[in-house]
């Protein structure tokens, strides 16, 4: 009996301990774990490519020469050529700026591991790119798109340090949506430039928001960057 209240007294205590917060971050883990399964099983189990070949479809009366100079403009946001010196900048503002030395050692090891996954899935899985893009062929494979991936890592990170560190609820949940949808855009601007396919920027960034909670609670635990 005596035994038997104590595991109730847990388990009362363990729900009491589970945060709304908690329950969310559970749920877009979830949600995005099914997604990742289900654009892999469409593209590489069935080889259906209706949902890609719709979404192409849906963009081509939008494709203008203003259209495509402007999403050139955006996608370089997710580009190589800008991430990696704005990674560079991140982790040497945590390391100098705020004197986090672990934090920064932290943020290294999720971008350069993240960057391994995303990778080393690409050259397993080996899906070809679009056929004809609408600027210069990108090189490498295709599937998950390293843009939408590296996109939402990057914007992910600042906007949790933004989270952590902005004391005034307007400004900080305007820059938290700011740069989702930023990199939502750099997601988009992918399959408008029909350098990736649809699937390939689902799978992007439903990896990079795995990639980024498994972060935070398994690997590193909580990229603590306090306010001053």
């Amino acid at each position: 009996m005596k035994k038997r209240s104590n595991i109730c007294l847990r388990i009362k205590n363990f729900f009491e301990e589970v945060s709304l917060s908690l329950v969310l971050l559970i749920f877009i883990f979830v949600v995005c774990m099914l997604c990742l399964y289900a654009v892999a099983d469409m593209v590489f189990e069935d080889n259906n490519p209706s949902f890609d070949r719709h979404v192409f479809t849906s963009i081509l009366p939008y494709i203008n020469a203003a259209n495509t100079g402007m999403m050139q403009v955006i996608t370089f946001f997710g580009s190589a050529q800008f991430l990696v010196p704005a990674n560079i900048l991140l982790i040497l503002f945590v390391l100098f700026i705020k004197k986090q030395q672990y934090d920064a050692l932290k943020i290294s090891a999720i971008i350069i591991i993240g960057t391994a996954v995303l990778f080393l899935l690409k050259f397993l899985l080996q899906r070809q790119r679009p056929l004809l893009p609408l600027i210069a062929k990108a090189h490498g494979y295709s599937f998950p798109s390293g843009h939408s991936f590296s996109s939402i890592v990057f914007y992910g990170m600042l906007a949790y340090i933004g989270y952590k560190n902005i004391k005034n609820n307007f400004l900080k949940w305007s820059l938290i949506v700011l740069l989702f949808m930023l990199a939502g855009m750099v997601g988009f601007s992918r399959i408008y430039l029909k350098l990736h396919y649809a699937s390939d920027v689902i799978a992007g960034f439903s990896l990079g928001i795995i990639w980024l909670l498994l972060a935070k609670w398994i690997l590193f635990g909580k990229v603590k960057i306090p306010a001053e």
